[in-house]
């Protein structure tokens, strides 16, 4: 009969918990990486849109009415249903404020 020895046990379990440890660290990792970049897409849409209002003010004299209008005139996309550009303009002289929000998936 062969003896059940702990060292041997051990020799199977170490590597079998740094395994496990090493794909939950990957796992983690992934996941901050999926939030820096969905912060970062935020953060450009904003700054798109925000040189798109600059650019127009500079062209045209006035700001734009709405983000339509940086759409169709100065090539504005973004993806409308990703995505939530609210756009306040009170008049044409005065700067807008624009917010970027990110849609919630539907559960």
């Amino acid at each position: 009969m062969k003896r059940f020895s702990i060292r041997g046990a051990l020799s199977y379990i170490i590597p079998l918990a740094l395994f496990a440890a090493m794909i939950v660290w990957f796992l983690l990792a992934m996941r901050s990486a999926d939030s820096s970049t969905k912060q970062r897409e935020l953060s450009a849409l904003k700054a798109t849109v925000e040189n798109g209002v600059t650019m127009c003010y500079a062209i045209e004299g006035a700001y734009p009415e709405n983000v339509e209008y940086l759409m169709n005139n100065y090539g504005l996309v973004y993806d409308k249903d990703k995505y939530i550009v609210d756009y306040d303009c009170f008049a044409d002289n005065i700067r807008p404020t624009v917010n970027v929000i990110e849609r919630q998936a539907a559960k």
